[in-house]
């Protein structure tokens, strides 16, 4: 199911830049005047391991997905031309033929449904230089809220030895997105079995029993406000980050979505303030990241 972890430091706003994050050298950066766009990041489930490249151009968005070990089901990945988008009084669609380019900034206006009007909605991806880190860049506190530090995916395969480093020219990629309007999206991929909001509530309240305490929360969104939408939250731990679960009631089927909060403040990209998530990395990054996982996996 689609989930935010929210580690609440990592979400503060950023009083200054830190040095190595948007980045002006395009020979490593990608070129400013560029309508094209790759962005790569990796998947497991169980011992399957993939690597996802998503390219995304002016009307476009493609998606190559390499298995690295096993056969990854890539049936789980969101390939799809067009979603629906659920707002306040609001029905439209996030459709890729609508995708603008420039740069490091993609742009997906959202139409309503039988109407002219959009909302605005685009990703900024900054950039962290990556080269000469490794798995001890990111150090694991007491609790969550504690970590600092760049998280990559030598963290999450851990069987890459700690003195692994990434060569020159790698980059991770942050996504900083803004909208005028807040929205949750979903298409039939995101599809589960519930036809009731309430079923699929009671089945994630129940994701981690009674050891985190959680709230839950329902809205009404779509045209005339006729759907509804949930989001189920559990609280940070000392054991464990915050996790949020999002769902929307549509067309007599409930769908596990994404939710995009006009207001929400951009990731961390200070490394010494919290965790800067860098598991969306460009080609050098990912040919390396690749090598070393077939190699210890």
């Amino acid at each position: 199911m689609n989930k935010s972890m929210v580690l609440p430091i990592a979400l503060s706003l950023l009083t200054f830049t830190l040095a190595g994050c948007g980045g002006e050298d395009d020979g490593i950066y990608g070129s400013g005047n560029s309508n094209e766009l790759e962005i790569n990041h990796f998947e497991r489930l169980n011992n399957d391991i993939a690597r996802i490249e998503t390219e995304y151009s002016d009307g476009e968005r493609d998606i190559d997905v390499t298995n690295i070990k096993g056969s990854f089901n890539s049936s789980t990945i969101n390939d799809l031309p067009v979603s629906t988008v659920l707002g306040k009084n609001f029905e439209g669609t996030l459709e890729d033929r609508y995708i603008e380019v420039k740069g490091r900034t993609v742009k997906r206006p959202i139409y309503e449904t039988n109407s002219n009007k959009k909302l605005n909605y685009q990703t900024d991806y900054r950039t962290l230089d990556l080269s000469g880190k490794n798995a001890s860049s990111y150090q694991k506190g007491s609790r969550p809220s504690n970590d600092r530090g760049i998280f990559t995916d030598l963290n999450n395969f851990i069987s890459i030895p700690n003195s692994t480093s990434f060569p020159n020219g790698s980059v991770c990629y942050i996504p900083v997105t803004k909208s005028n309007e807040s929205f949750f999206v979903f298409n039939d991929k995101n599809k589960t079995r519930y036809q009731a909001l309430e079923d699929w509530i009671e089945v994630n309240e129940d994701r981690f029993g009674d050891n985190q305490k959680s709230s839950t929360t329902t809205v009404k969104v779509g045209r005339d406000n006729n759907d509804r939408a949930a989001e189920v939250k559990f609280f940070a731990t000392n054991e464990r980050p915050e996790y949020i679960y999002y769902g929307a009631e549509y067309d007599k089927s409930v769908f596990n979505a994404d939710y995009i909060n006009k207001d929400q403040q951009p990731p961390n990209e200070d490394f010494t303030l919290g965790v800067v998530d860098c598991t969306l990395v460009n080609d050098v990054a990912a040919d390396f990241l690749e090598q070393k996982i077939k190699r210890y996996y």
